[in-house]
């Protein structure tokens, strides 16, 4: 059986590794190049990589995108480098924050909410996967300005609207691993099972978190956020001369 027509589907791939105040990160733009390769290779119209963007040039990007995404049926974010929860509020971090206080967050980090908006104009399917659960190195020297205000490791879980899906590489308070090939296990298993075609998406990133659990001893447990519309939903469609040879 085809799927329904995907229309035209768009993507930003980010991959922030050189971190100017923090040990740079291994895996990020390794990862970010495959997602973009595989994403090209099911049939996203436009793919764009961008990667160690800094405050300044993170906020164009997303704006650029979301003009795209507004004559867009998909708009997809894939997003690779260091993440941060405070009060239960998400940030992605640019190479170039500091994060010498709590406070700065605001300043020198682009929210999740942000990140959220870049898509939100896309007709038919919103995406946004964020491989930022990694240990947070700027936590111990960050300076509590309000002692109250909760600093977690991990992200926060979200709750976006339908017909919209949030995925994070690890679930609140998890660490996600990178791997020892060249890749984390997550974009490992995300890259293949992509690449499959007529799999559902809500059980394509079931079977991711399948395969993350088995490839990492339980350790790390993929999550996923949101709702999908009633109608079947894929990344990689079935044709109808592959259904029907």
């Amino acid at each position: 059986i085809a799927s329904a027509p995907q229309g035209r589907r768009i993507a930003l791939v980010i991959a922030n590794a050189a971190y100017s105040r923090v040990a740079q990160l291994a895996n990020p733009q390794r990862d970010a190049a495959k997602i973009a390769a595989t994403l090209r290779s099911v049939g996203f119209a436009d793919v764009d990589v961008a990667e160690n963007l800094d405050v300044s040039s993170f906020a164009d990007r997303l704006r650029i995108f979301a003009k795209k995404a507004a004559d867009a049926d998909w708009a997809v974010v894939y997003y690779a480098g260091h993440g941060i929860e405070i009060d239960n509020s998400n940030y992605l971090i640019p190479v170039d924050a500091t994060l010498a206080s709590d406070r700065d967050v605001k300043f020198e980090a682009v929210s999740l909410e942000q990140v959220m908006a870049a898509v939100e104009g896309a007709k038919q399917m919103r995406l946004v996967i964020l491989d930022a659960c990694r240990e947070n190195p700027f936590e111990v020297a960050m300076k509590r300005a309000d002692g109250t205000r909760a600093v977690a490791r991990g992200l926060a879980r979200v709750e976006p609207e339908g017909g919209t899906m949030v995925v994070y590489a690890a679930k609140a308070g998890q660490v996600a691993s990178d791997g020892a090939d060249g890749n984390s296990p997550f974009v490992t298993s995300l890259a293949r099972r992509m690449a499959e075609p007529g799999v559902e998406i809500g059980k394509l990133f079931r079977l991711v978190r399948d395969d993350v659990l088995k490839a990492t001893d339980r350790r790390q447990e993929p999550f996923v956020y949101g709702s999908l519309p009633a109608e079947d939903v894929f990344i990689n469609p079935v044709t109808r001369s592959a259904a029907n040879p």
